[in-house]
Parts: structure tokens; C-alpha cells; sequence
């Protein structure tokens, strides 16, 4: 069996190091990253020498490694025509191979260092202060060892870069914790146990807890860069490593803290119970779970406080967008303390290419920012040819109230400019007549996904009857049938058999202004996509995104959907179809159906066809119409046109509407965006803030005061108010209403 041809879009990293990210997916951070083209049929020397050349070094003593598309975190070598081949079979759209020196060794997996592991971290016991006087090396102790001599695989994980930490005399240390912190992680990495004998201001001194075993350090403070530097250090142990029983290292939570504080952040959501376990195997340190999700929320907080500089950075990432691609729409706005408040950014080739190619559809979907009590995250998305994610803009809100979402939807309104679009929500959108207002009600659609999840909930949080198992089933299918029924008398027969079914449920329908979002009764085309988040992708696009300030998400989301798009516009080569490959899966499950329909033929081009079930359809092959309305409502031929097309041998992707097409595609991705250049990024402090003309407010934002309110949060986001029916107190003893037999009834003697 011969192998597919392929095109790659392949990424090329040098002199970074890989991230592992919560989901087994790997991030390269610094280095160089630079792109070449792959196809199907090229050679091993070609690809290597196109990599070196491309990424501009010397293949001498390098090794190549490559990732496959089911494991990104699984590094692979790369050796032979094998490899090249292997490459290409098992990654789909682009690949990644990863340049590094052949001295270093590396494995075949990502190194589980500290930027890769969850942890956390506790309030644990110092370090015990010894009192005796500073022990001195003599004639009768044992030949010494070197400490690193015994490393061996019971080294905890996080430990692996930690065992030539300390260097030797005259290595320089910022301040007295740090280098504290040093000769803790050496401690973990060489697996032994210390006691600090001097612990003074200005000297440290520090002895192995070992009785008679030489190895010990000092240190002083500089006189003139008042850094502390190494004095002394003996490297060198009387005794073999400690084993994991053994070593049981006792840490100040604000060091522990210091290690674990970019793993926390890199897995922000993890559990207190991950981060016991992670902490015990990296660290060999024990935590309770209490412990772990006190410190756990201590370095939120911390961070949170470190952050605030960043926001200096929004201004100028601003504008960088917009010199990097001219018409972006990058703009941020702060309040009257001068402290930021909300952010608005759309990228021009977003926007370019909705209005070439994309339906007048957006998508407007909120997301909870961990990384900012109280803060949103608001998505506004289109969908291209083949009915994937197309993201056009995002914002950032602060507080979620009239004025903010307002502010957005007048932003958004310019990207969408002169073009009548139709607006699909949640229900638990606040102000939903913000929406109203910018776009009209006409063209305003509920979320039919959240319409679902509100009739849940009215189910559920109702005494005055019960509706479970299989009755609970019944009337979500009948719900569904109301929301995707296309013509009036389905419509009302969805209705109808809800209500028979209970009164309460249709009183419900009507009353959630069923016309916002049944397709018999919206008038406006959606194109069958009823729900805001019509693509698990969505989702995951920017779930990573939720735990980290509004910088880090500025620059993630940029490279995410540089990555996106990229990749999308090398999908188009792979189209064997005038249309994308969703919308073809959709004609032939229609041509499959239809071949059991029966067909009369009334014209050329007019056509008379029955199901098994006697209902009867007509089809009109020059006007594009079916009395279903299926295929007026999708543009895509639907099972009757599907048979009706079959008869007279045409082709049937001439009957597809335009917004499927490969040009259409070709048109929303002829123009992508860049990586975002950040090598000449200042920093905060260098930043020097200045009054804008005509008013005292501040060209760079501060970070914002959030101040977490009291309690417990809560599990669920405000949403849509449900309307409960409470259930009247009947009596027991006369069977009337309004008391019971206990309390004024009159048949008690």
C-alpha cells in the first residue's frame, strides 16, 4: 500500500528547551523556531540540510528529534530515510523537529524538570539552626567522595539540573536566600542532609548533618556589589546517598514556594491531591492537602502582586500589533485612577477574511478568567468554508456590567462595519439588550445549548412535579424538535406533543422566546449552527489561556492562532473536492438516506418525492429550493434534492452554495498573520508613564485592584434566573390545600 502525498508545514527549533503544557502537549520556549515546507518522497539528506540551512547552524555534532501527531511530548530520533518517512506518515498539516547538540544526550522523552511538573508547595519546618562551632576537615577522615558520585535513578525527578548547582568558591549568589535556596536544591539533587552552623547576616556557613563528613560551605556578603559569593566549599562526602525513605528535606515555605511557583502557574487548574503527589515524587517532600492548597493560593496571589507591572506592557504589545499588521484593531482602556479595565483586539487578516469569505454569523461566547477575579474573557468567532472555527476578535472585561459589554460591541461593530450579521448567544449573557441594541432584535439568536441547559434546570429545581429517567428524555427530544424543526406545521406538532406531554414544559417554550432560537420561527439564516459553541474547539482553543494575566494572554493567543491559521491554510492543498471535507461527509450521509426515497418526475428540473413514512417533498433544481427548507436553510443539497440531482446525472457540488467552496476557503485564509516579534520588548520598569494631551489620564495602564470577596466562590457563573414552582401544602387529613393536619384543620376535634 503506497503512501499518501503529503504537504507539511514543518517547525524548526533551536537553542530552546520544550515545555510540557497540562494536556501532554509540548511549548518550546526560547531559542529560534523558523519553518520549512515538506513533502512526500524527500530524502534524508535533502531534509537535513534544508533544516540546518534553515535555521542557520552548523550540522556538525547536532542531532535532529521529531514529534507525531498522538504524542507531542514523546521526542524521537531522527537518523535515516526511516525517520523522514515516519515523520510524515503520522503527522497531519504541520510537524516539529527539534535541533540540539549531540553532547548533551538527551532522552527520548521531554526532561521532566521543574517548568514540567505540577507542584505545589506548604508551610514546612525551617531548616534547624545548629550551635556548635564550624567543624574543620582533619587528617583522619575518610578519603572523601565526590557528592555527585552516587547520583543514582532515586534522585527525586525535579532534581535532575540541581546537582552541580553550586560551582565552587567565588560563584556569586543575588542575595543570602538565594544562595540558602541553592544549597537546598543541592541537597535534594545529592541527596543528603544539612545543618547551618552560621547564620548571620553578613556570613553562612553550612555543614552536612552527617557526623565526621567533610563537606561543607560558606558564605559572605561582597563589600562592593554586595552580592553573596562562595568562600569555602568542600565537595566531598564521607557517606553514600540517602534513599528515598531517608530523605525527608525540611524547606521555608517561601523557598519551596520559589521552585514550585512556575509549575503551579503552568498548571494552574490542577488539584491539591496532584500537587501532594507531584511535591512527594520531585521533591521527596510530603504534603497534606490542606497545605498544598493554602501555598497553592498563596502563589496566586503572590504572582497576581508581581504581574502588575506587566500591564505596563498592554500599551506597547498594542501597538506592535498594529505596526505588524496594519488595519488590526488593538485598544485597551483604563479608568479614571488609570487603572486598566478592559481590552479589545482583531487582527486585520481576521477580519479581511470575514468579510471575503465568511457567513454573516458571529458567535459571542464568555469565559471566566482564573488568572482575574471577577474578570471575562469574551470571544466573538465566524466559521469558515468547511464550518470550523474562525476566531475574529477577543476581549478582555474586567467586570462584566452594561458599560463594559457595551464597549465591546461597539468595537465589535466596526470589525463587522456595514455588514448585517446575526448574533448567536448565551442566555446567560448579561444585558442581553446591549446585543439588542447594537444589531437588532431580529438579528439576535439564543444559544440553543444554553436554552437546554435553562430547561435543565427547570426540571430539575421543581418540587410541583417530577420528570426523570426516561421522562426526562423524552421531553429534551421534543425540546430539540421544537429548536431544529424547519417549517411551521413541525413546528407545532413538536409543540403540540410537549405539551401533551406536560403543561408546565410548554408554558416553559413559550415563555423563553422560542423565536430567538427555533429554526421554524428565527427569520434569519444561521445555517443549521444554533449553538455558540458549535465546535469543541472553541473551547479548547483558549482553555489554557484562563489561568494567566492579560499580557501572557495577548502572547498566547497571538501564537495560537498564528498556528491556526497556518494550519488551516495548508489544509486546502488536501481538499480532493471543490468543497472542504466536512461539508462532503454531509452530502453523502444526504445521498445515502435518499436512496429510499420514491421520485416523481414533474419537469426537468422539478421533482415529487416520498419517504417511508408517505410525507411528500417537492424540489426545484433551478430556483435551489426543497419544501422541507433544508436546503434553503443550509446550502447544502438536502436527501431529497440529493436524489432529485442523481436523476438527472448532474454534478452535485455545482448545487453547493458558494460558502463552501475551495476558492471561498482559499479567499478567508489568502492572507495570515506573522509571529509576533517581541526581541526588543521593554521592560516595565523602563517605562516611563506620561499624561495624554487634554486630560490626566495615563498612557500606561496600572494593574488592577481586585480584591477577592469573602466565602467560598461559587460553583456556577450567574446565569439565567430559573423560575420555580413550589409545590402547596396539602393536609393529610381533609385533602385541602393551604395547611396540614397539625395546624387549623377543621376536621381536627
Amino acid at each position: 500500500m503506497g503512501t499518501e502525498d503529503k504537504t507539511l508545514f514543518c517547525f524548526c527549533h533551536w537553542g530552546g528547551k520544550n515545555k510540557v503544557l497540562p494536556d501532554g502537549s509540548t511549548s518550546y520556549v526560547g531559542g529560534i523556531t523558523d519553518q520549512i515546507i515538506v513533502k512526500t518522497g524527500i530524502n534524508y539528506n535533502d531534509f537535513v540540510n534544508a533544516v540546518f540551512d534553515r535555521l542557520g547552524i552548523d550540522p556538525s555534532d547536532k542531532v535532529l528529534q521529531f514529534t507525531v501527531k498522538f504524542d507531542k511530548a514523546q521526542l524521537i530520533r531522527l537518523r535515516d530515510q526511516e525517520g523522514v518517512d515516519t515523520l510524515i506518515q503520522y503527522n497531519d498539516g504541520f510537524a516539529h523537529v527539534y535541533a540540539s547538540s549531540s553532547e548533551k544526550q538527551p532522552n527520548s522523552a521531554v526532561a521532566p524538570n521543574m517548568a514540567t511538573t505540577r507542584v505545589s508547595t506548604t508551610e514546612v519546618e525551617a531548616v534547624s539552626l545548629g550551635s556548635a562551632e564550624e567543624e574543620q576537615v582533619s587528617a583522619d577522615t575518610p578519603n572523601p567522595t565526590p557528592s555527585n558520585q552516587w547520583i543514582t535513578d532515586g534522585t527525586p525527578d525535579a532534581a535532575a539540573n540541581w546537582s552541580e548547582i553550586l560551582v565552587g568558591e567565588g560563584q556569586a549568589f543575588e542575595n543570602a536566600d538565594a544562595f540558602r535556596l541553592a544549597v537546598f536544591k543541592y541537597s535534594i539533587a545529592n541527596r543528603f542532609h544539612y545543618r547551618i552552623l552560621h547564620n548571620k547576616p553578613r556570613y553562612i556557613s553550612i555543614h552536612c548533618a552527617a557526623d565526621g563528613c567533610p563537606w561543607k560551605v560558606s558564605a559572605g556578603i561582597e563589600k562592593k556589589s554586595q552580592n553573596v559569593s562562595i568562600r569555602k566549599f568542600v565537595d566531598s562526602h564521607s557517606h553514600p546517598p540517602l534513599d528515598s525513605s531517608q530523605l525527608k528535606p525540611r524547606i521555608r515555605m517561601k523557598w519551596l514556594g520559589g521552585i514550585m511557583q512556575e509549575d503551579i502557574l503552568g498548571s494552574p487548574d490542577c488539584l491539591p491531591r496532584k500537587v501532594c503527589e507531584d511535591a512527594e515524587k520531585n521533591l521527596a517532600i510530603k504534603l497534606t492537602y490542606r497545605q498544598a492548597w493554602s501555598v497553592k493560593q498563596r502563589i496566586r496571589e503572590a504572582i497576581n502582586e508581581k504581574s502588575g507591572e506587566s500591564y505596563k506592557l498592554i500599551p506597547w504589545l498594542c501597538n506592535r500589533l498594529i505596526e505588524a499588521m496594519p488595519g488590526t484593531i488593538a485598544t485597551w482602556c483604563c479608568s479614571e485612577e488609570n487603572r486598566f479595565k478592559r481590552l479589545f483586539v482583531s487582527y486585520d487578516c481576521s477580519i479581511r477574511g470575514f468579510h471575503v469569505g465568511c457567513r454573516p454569523l458571529i458567535f459571542i461566547d464568555v469565559y471566566n478568567l482564573n488568572g482575574l477575579h471577577n474578570s471575562s474573557f469574551i470571544v466573538a468567532s465566524a466559521l469558515d468554508a468547511d464550518n470550523e472555527m474562525y476566531p475574529l476578535s477577543y476581549g478582555v472585561l474586567l467586570s462584566m456590567n452594561e458599560e463594559d459589554l457595551l464597549w465591546f460591541l461597539e468595537k465589535l461593530k466596526l470589525v463587522v462595519q456595514n455588514r448585517e450579521v446575526v448574533i448567536v448567544s448565551g442566555t446567560s449573557l448579561p444585558f442581553l439588550s446591549s446585543l439588542d441594541e447594537m444589531f437588532g432584535d431580529e438579528n439576535h439568536s439564543f444559544c440553543f445549548h444554553c436554552v437546554k441547559e435553562n430547561f435543565n434546570k427547570f426540571i430539575d429545581g421543581n418540587t410541583a412535579f417530577k420528570v426523570q429517567g426516561r421522562g426526562k428524555e423524552i421531553a429534551l427530544k421534543y425540546l430539540t424538535d421544537i429548536a431544529y424543526a424547519r417549517t411551521l406545521d413541525s413546528y407545532n406538532e413538536a409543540l403540540g406533543k410537549i405539551c401533551s406531554f406536560r403543561r408546565e414544559l410548554y408554558d416553559w417554550v413559550i415563555a423563553s422566546q422560542p423565536e430567538r432560537w427555533s429554526n421554524a420561527l428565527f427569520s434569519k439564516p444561521r445555517w443549521d449552527h444554533l449553538n455558540c459553541k458549535s465546535t469543541d474547539s472553541l473551547n479548547s482553543f483558549i482553555e489554557e489561556e484562563k489561568f494567566v494575566h492579560v499580557l501572557e494572554l495577548m502572547e498566547a493567543y497571538h501564537e495560537k492562532l498564528y498556528m491556526l491559521l497556518q494550519s488551516n491554510k495548508l489544509k486546502i492543498e488536501q481538499w480532493n473536492l471543490p468543497i472542504g471535507p466536512r461539508v462532503a461527509e454531509k452530502i453523502f450521509q444526504n445521498q445515502k438516506v435518499s436512496d429510499n426515497l420514491a421520485v416523481t418526475v414533474l419537469s426537468d428540473m422539478e421533482f415529487k418525492l416520498q419517504d417511508l413514512q408517505g410525507r411528500e417533498e417537492v424540489v426545484n433544481l433551478k430556483l435551489w429550493t426543497c419544501t422541507c427548507l433544508d436546503w434553503q436553510m443550509t446550502g447544502i443539497p438536502c436527501i431529497h434534492a440529493c436524489n432529485a440531482i442523481a436523476m438527472t446525472s448532474m454534478d452535485i457540488y455545482q448545487y453547493v452554495a458558494d460558502w463552501y467552496k475551495r476558492e471561498t476557503q482559499q479567499h478567508i485564509y489568502a492572507e495570515v498573520m506573522d509571529e509576533l516579534a517581541k526581541f526588543d520588548i521593554p521592560h516595565p520598569d523602563d517605562i516611563v508613564s506620561s499624561a495624554s494631551s487634554g486630560n490626566d489620564v495615563m498612557l500606561c495602564p496600572l494593574s488592577p485592584r481586585i480584591k477577592r470577596p469573602p466565602g467560598r466562590p461559587r460553583k456556577d457563573p450567574k446565569g439565567l434566573q430559573v423560575e420555580t414552582v413550589k409545590r402547596p401544602i396539602r393536609c393529610s387529613k381533609c385533602g385541602g390545600v393551604g395547611h396540614n393536619k397539625r395546624t387549623k384543620c377543621c376536621s381536627v376535634a
